[in-house]
């Protein structure tokens, strides 16, 4: 009899734990929660390490579009899917050119970029869509037709 009674009391507390954690291991449950509530303070606000803002030294993806604006270390995009212009610090931008990305080669002489020209630019961080902040531009690549 004892044994059915522990067989009982175990099998509840299995499901009572599963309806608690849900269908993964209690292990993970466990572990899951623990690094929630250590992000979380004893007030429920988010610590320092959350707060932080995106990391803006990396480098996103590219962008294609049409030079709308090209003036000292600034230039402006306007990109034919959204319609929409953004904005780019050309000061310390590598700036190439070539049929596409890939055979890309450094540009000779003066800047090769000219209001119309169709340009890839790889930027640092998060775009910005202020002209009197842009996002800074790591590489630009003119594309080139003949």
């Amino acid at each position: 009899m004892k044994l059915k009674k522990a067989m009982i009391v175990f099998g509840t507390v299995c499901i009572l734990n599963t309806m608690v954690t849900g269908c993964g291991s209690g292990s993970e449950s466990v572990t899951e929660t623990e690094e929630i509530q250590a992000e979380e303070t004893p007030s429920g606000e988010l610590n320092d390490e959350s707060l932080k803002e995106p990391d803006r030294s990396t480098e996103s993806d590219p962008i294609a579009g049409i030079v709308e604006k090209y003036e000292g270390n600034k230039i402006t995009i306007r990109t034919p899917e959204d319609d929409m212009l953004y904005y780019f610090s050309t000061e310390n931008a590598q700036i190439l050119e070539g049929f596409s990305t890939e055979n890309a080669h450094a540009a000779e002489g003066d800047s090769p970029i000219a209001v119309g020209d169709k340009v890839e630019v790889s930027y640092r961080g998060l775009i910005d869509f202020d002209e009197e902040h842009p996002s800074e531009a790591v590489k630009i690549v003119v594309i080139t037709v003949e």
